[in-house]
């Protein structure tokens, strides 16, 4: 990191200087190292200044508004996330391959926290893990927010043995779909009797043909996920 000293040189324009010194009286060269003045900087080596100059790069960085969820890529894609300021060197950004560090803050001290991250139009995410900002991947598929369920059952594997009609429209209150329901969501609307219930993407599915799930309900909360898997009931 760069630092301000008071230094000393030979000439009053630095770019006919031949050398920079610690004292004023010229007898001691400072080290080795780089020495800018007014945005223009010069390499000395072994007391003298090279000669050339260079004008100092922008040290601003740069900073873009991401999407971020801190839990899953499917809840970053398909559920719900946050607005996230990040912060990167130079030359970098979160489009870029090669680009590794994102930053919480304009002078590059705190990476950014793990989680799931992407712009806001794009359908490409990217995870940050343990400091390090990984590739980028492509969303998952998401299903509707709404999906249907059937009665309930007190047993879960009456559903992989008998045909059970699954006709009413639900939702979670997390907004979570028929690919994306997981423990602890909670069913919107009138309390629903504790139990399992068959639940699946599309209308008037029958089990057990069709593609559908089961989960068990506790006052309206998922406590359970499972599949049928030769006439069995299988937890996840």
């Amino acid at each position: 990191m760069a630092t301000f000293v008071n230094r000393y040189i030979d000439n009053s324009d630095f770019l006919l200087a031949s050398a920079v010194y610690d004292n004023p009286e010229l007898t001691t060269p400072s080290a080795n190292g780089f020495y800018q003045k007014n945005g223009i900087y010069r390499q000395q080596v072994n007391g003298v200044l090279l000669n050339g100059s260079s004008t100092c790069p922008s040290c601003a960085g740069n900073f873009e508004v991401l999407k971020v969820n801190s839990s899953s890529a499917n809840g970053l894609c398909c559920v719900s996330s946050s607005s996230f300021t990040a912060h990167f060197n130079t030359g970098d950004s979160f489009s870029n391959p090669s680009t590794t560090l994102m930053y919480t803050d304009a002078a590059l001290t705190s990476l950014s926290p793990d989680g799931f991250y992407k712009t806001k139009t794009s359908n490409q995410y990217r995870q940050q893990s343990s400091g390090t900002l990984g590739v980028l991947t492509s969303c998952p598929s998401c299903s509707s927010g709404t999906f249907y369920i059937s009665t309930q059952r007190s047993v879960c594997s009456d559903f992989c043995t008998g045909n059970y009609a699954i006709t009413s429209s639900k939702n979670m209150n997390s907004g979570n779909g028929y690919l994306s329901i997981t423990i602890n969501d909670v069913v919107q609307g009138p309390s629903l009797s504790n139990g399992w219930y068959a639940y699946s993407e599309n209308y008037n599915t029958q089990t057990p043909s069709g593609t559908f799930k089961l989960m068990n309900l506790l006052n309206n909360v998922v406590t359970s996920i499972a599949e049928c898997s030769a006439g069995n009931c299988v937890i996840q």
